[in-house]
């Protein structure tokens, strides 16, 4: 608990924050008097973890029943092996923490209730940042010392000691924050009942100035008095830091309070990539193969990548493929846009995309089968012919035509087994594939152009 006196007078204000003797050990009050509020020290633990396993990565004997060092109930983890023994490290991750964003970190603690019959000895302690454990070491000299069935504690770190790392909030409230020990010994056994951890760190808040709107400030940046998680009353327009880049740029209103900024626009305008956010990175534009496309019982794709341009060539069919319903091809005749994509190798890099967009004049309808498009310009990325031609049996086809300087220019020597061609809309899950494996390539002398048909 922590008490909140406030005295306001002409002329001043006076605030006092009184900390639990419990974990500093004595009563501190400290007085600020008509200026900003300093670094307020803050801790948050002792938390225990969600997840306590064994880590091979040092020693050469595992714990026994690992998971029950979680909690403190004296039903312990267990080291036991005849001569010499090291054991893995006993690495404890998931203590849940939420400490606030913006926080400096001060200092990280870690108790561990531990049982040794002699002689047991630490072999290694170290902490855990983003499931890597670290290379300060903070074993302690001599040998457990324990009689029981009481535990010892031992107390690894301190308010001040940030184990030779850096550290942010966000570092700290991951689920791969933790702590990893090794014992060693002889001939004996060694037991841990439970690992917890103590996180120390300031923040800083209140108002620069005093005024009649301004309530009590309890040195912390929980909601309810002058500052709320993320904004101060006094800084009306400032950014609002929160977890995410997603939502834009958050502003304070000046009450407390974030306003939303304007969600990112990751949209390439490429049907060929699935356009996300990153909470930390940003915009991402994931390349890969789009699943669950039809096959075709034949494939045949040509290009030539000539000099000059214009010479330049684009041929794919897909024919006697899947059915395929006039429907499942969208309204290209309305909004409905398609893209040819090209992949190449195992890894499915994508290297080429050709965008056909809808169009109310170049795609017409083939009855009540599908729709033609025709563009002997090739104003859309040099594709001049596409034939998109649906059936109830295996004799659906779609062909798609380019030539000219529009057409994407690559080393057609990049394109290395398999080669997989998909043609993608925007309206229906429909999607038309065609892969070539080193077997259909046709081989050219002339590296300026590329052949392949599969059946």
């Amino acid at each position: 608990m922590r008490l909140r006196p406030c005295t306001k007078a002409a002329g001043s204000f006076l605030r006092v924050r009184v900390a639990p003797a419990t974990l500093l050990g004595a009563i501190a009050v400290a007085v600020v008097v008509g200026t900003r509020a300093p670094a307020i020290a803050d801790v948050q633990g002792p938390n225990f973890p969600s997840t306590v396993v064994n880590d091979p990565s040092t020693g050469m004997d595992p714990w026994i029943a690992p998971e029950q060092a979680a909690v403190s109930d004296n039903i312990r983890a267990l080291i036991s092996a005849p001569g010499f023994f090291q054991s893995y490290y006993l690495k404890a991750t998931g203590f849940g923490f939420s400490i606030p964003s913006g926080a400096v970190i001060e200092g990280i603690q870690v108790n561990v209730e531990r049982l040794g019959v002699f002689p047991d000895f630490d072999a290694a302690v170290r902490i855990v940042k983003g499931g890597i454990v670290g290379t300060t070491d903070r074993s302690m000299p001599g040998y457990w010392s324990a009689l029981p069935p009481d535990d010892e504690v031992a107390t690894y770190g301190d308010g001040s000691d940030l184990w030779g790392e850096t550290w942010t909030a966000a570092d700290i409230n991951g689920m791969n924050f933790g702590f990893a020990l090794s014992a060693a010994g002889a001939d004996n056994i060694a037991l841990v009942d439970s690992i917890s951890i103590t996180v120390f760190y300031s923040t800083n808040c209140g108002n620069s100035q005093i005024d009649v709107n301004e309530d009590c400030d309890d040195g912390n940046t929980a909601n309810g008095d002058c500052c709320s998680a993320t904004c101060h009353l006094d800084t009306p327009g400032t950014p609002c830091p929160d977890a995410t880049v997603c939502n834009g740029v958050e502003t304070c209103d000046g009450a407390g309070t974030c306003l939303p900024g304007a969600p990112l626009d990751c949209d390439d305008d490429n049907l060929c990539t699935r356009d996300s956010c990153d909470a930390g990175g940003g915009c991402a534009h994931d390349g890969s193969l789009v699943t669950g496309c039809r096959a075709a019982l034949k494939s045949i794709l040509l290009l030539k990548d000539k000099s000059p341009d214009d010479k330049d060539k684009l041929l794919w069919k897909w024919v006697k493929g899947e059915p395929t319903t006039q429907a499942d091809f969208g309204v290209p005749t309305g909004t409905t846009q398609y893209a040819l994509c090209l992949h190449a190798g195992t890894a499915a890099a994508l290297v080429a995309d050709y965008a056909i967009p809808g169009d109310g004049v170049k795609w017409t309808p083939i009855s009540t089968k599908g729709y033609k498009y025709t563009d002997p310009g090739g104003s859309s990325d040099g594709i001049t012919k596409v034939l998109l031609k649906g059936s109830p049996q295996d004799k659906s086809k779609c062909v798609v035509k380019g030539k000219g300087v529009g057409l994407d220019d690559f080393d057609l020597t990049t394109l290395v087994d398999p080669v997989t061609v998909q043609l993608i809309n925007d309206a229906t899950s429909a999607c038309f594939e065609s892969t070539f494996d080193e077997a259909d390539f046709i081989t050219s002398d002339d590296p300026s152009e590329f052949k392949a048909k599969a059946r």
